[in-house]
């Protein structure tokens, strides 16, 4: 076993990013927020909206307060509301459940793959054929979500929701600068919202979020409903109903120079979940990238029937991990009412798995470290079965 690193091993790591760019640039970049004085959506916000766009290659890019707006705001552009249906995932963080229900929408929960974690399209069909056969939703929407960094099964999902007359706003809070099968994140489904929360891919010094589009109608609307449902010609006529969704200055400047090194952070990651991949044993269960798709690794997560021994074994050793999730959304006690579907691999995947660190910035002694320990405890397990 490799000798233990003297620094610490971070789960996350969200602060070399500023040595590595240079504090004076940051620094700068706020200096000349505060000489202009525009703190919410300023010159930069703007700058930042076509930088993200031209990057997705989408046409249009409106930032937000944070990715649950950017999931609502795109909601509120298609006009959800009550009596609609919106399917979803589970085995996620609440946001994309979360903005559905905002508007007074019914989440209809989705299984997952078991092998890829994200939303299965078999049990898609399955829980569009039940609402249908009930009759008293209206199909509207479906939001899978980019588990971990790692692109949904696209082609599927837009097939079975375009022939069922909805729309796929893909939840890409995970997974910005992934790649499904050469298409950039947040260009694949006819919508797509993403966040920039620190521990995320591309993360700013606070929340922050981005909607992405096509279409200018769609675009000109979430920028409307950003503030509050304001009319572009007449900023004191509310003409549909919005929220407080705009992107700070600040946030918009700390993503700007965090985009110049985008790119090789996510080699960096790849470069990490690379040798987690070659080197991890087999006991531990990877979770599947797609064939032609890159994930984003916003997390490196594995499955093991002994997660809660394993995550002691490796706190124990100074390894940070996480469950992420523990409890899918269905279950949650204020989605217990629309709790309607059965989703047992959700139920067994909260129950195995574990994120294990997963950084740019992890060196060979670090992962030497990591594999070794983890290596150890699968020899130890396989040791007790023979």
């Amino acid at each position: 076993m490799s000798n233990k690193p003297a620094k610490p091993i971070m789960l996350f790591d969200c602060k070399t990013a500023q040595s590595i760019i240079g504090q004076d640039k940051f620094l700068n970049a706020f200096q000349t927020i505060l000489n202009h004085g525009a703190y919410c959506q300023g010159p930069e916000t703007r700058e930042l909206d076509e930088k993200l766009a031209a990057y997705a290659g989408t046409k249009y890019c409106s930032t937000c307060g944070s990715g649950t707006d950017a999931l609502t705001l795109a909601l509120m552009a298609w006009n959800v509301q009550p009596g609609d249906a919106v399917f979803v995932s589970s085995f996620t963080f609440v946001s994309s459940a979360e903005a559905p229900v905002l508007l007074g929408a019914t989440p209809i929960f989705v299984d997952s793959d078991p092998e890829t974690y994200n939303m299965d399209p078999k049990d898609l069909q399955r829980a569009i054929d039940e609402v249908k056969k009930a009759g008293n939703l209206k199909l509207k929407a479906v939001i899978p979500v980019d588990i971990f960094g790692n692109p949904c099964e696209y082609d599927e999902i837009i097939r079975i929701a375009h022939a069922n007359g909805m729309k796929v706003l893909s939840d890409s809070c995970q997974s910005f600068g992934s790649v499904y099968k050469g298409k950039t994140s947040c260009s694949i489904a006819d919508m797509s919202a993403t966040s920039f929360y620190p521990t995320k891919p591309l993360g700013c010094y606070g929340d922050g979020g981005a909607v992405f589009s096509n279409t200018n109608e769609e675009n000109e609307l979430v920028k409307s409903c950003r503030v509050h449902g304001m009319s572009p010609e007449d900023h004191y006529d509310n003409v549909r109903l919005g929220m407080t969704g705009r992107l700070n200055t600040f946030q918009a400047a700390v993503l700007l120079q965090k985009l110049t090194i985008l790119n090789q952070e996510l080699k960096d990651r790849f470069r990490v979940a690379s040798r987690y991949d070659n080197e991890l044993n087999p006991y531990f269960r990877k979770q599947r990238v797609l064939d032609n798709c890159k994930s984003a690794y916003a997390l490196y997560t594995i499955n093991c029937d002994d997660r809660d021994e394993l995550m002691t074994y490796l706190k124990d050793n100074g390894i940070p991990c996480g469950v992420y999730y523990p409890r899918p959304v269905n279950t949650q006690t204020a989605y217990a009412k629309w709790n309607t579907r059965k989703l047992p691999v959700c139920e067994k995947l909260s129950k195995t798995v574990l994120s294990l660190p997963m950084t740019p910035y992890l060196d060979n002694e670090d992962l030497d470290y990591i594999i070794n320990t983890m290596n150890e405890f699968a020899a130890k397990k396989s040791q007790k079965a023979a």
